[in-house]
């Protein structure tokens, strides 16, 4: 059996991770698996505290686990707001079995983001306040160790096949 492919894609809140995500799954990916780290974190209220961020990591290591072991799957794509090496490395720690990791974070522009996130607040998706948070994290995605995707006047079928080639998909 070959090794599974665990894609890692993170950016700030509306630069597109999730559609992304569902792109490659749904059309790009056989034997293939989307996680977004936010389906393990929903809830209302939404409370970020240490208690809820110990969860979150444990849910997404359970899941990202149980994708793993999945003999019918070949590759795990995971998409959350990945801003910070240290997140990427406590969720590998928590990880097992044989796969190989392939890091991606997607930027862009302010402009870009601005105008991607206001998309999602003119449909509903966001509340106009967490743009600013949104803003403030889009360069420290310098530091991580990733890949990085300058999503900037790019829609996700431009940027799957640079995630494809670098996987070897």
């Amino acid at each position: 059996m070959r090794k599974k492919k665990l894609i890692l894609i993170g950016g700030p809140m509306g630069i597109g991770k999730t559609t992304l995500g569902k792109y490659l799954v749904n059309h790009c990916l056989t034997n293939a698996v989307l996680l977004d780290g936010d389906w393990c974190w929903y809830m209302h209220p939404w409370l970020v505290n240490d208690e809820n961020k110990q969860m979150v990591m444990r849910n997404s290591q359970f899941l990202l686990n149980s994708f793993i072991a999945n003999s019918n799957l070949e590759t795990i794509v995971f998409v959350w707001v990945m801003h910070q090496q240290a997140i990427i490395d406590d969720l590998l720690a928590g990880l097992t079995g044989d796969f190989d990791v392939y890091s991606f974070s997607l930027i862009a522009s302010e402009a870009e983001l601005t105008k991607r996130f206001s998309q999602d607040i003119n449909a509903g998706i966001r509340q106009p306040s967490a743009l600013s948070d949104a803003l403030s994290r889009l360069p420290l995605y310098a530091k991580v160790a990733s890949t990085k995707i300058d999503v900037t006047g790019k829609c996700y079928q431009q940027i799957a096949p640079v995630i494809l080639a670098a996987v070897g998909k």
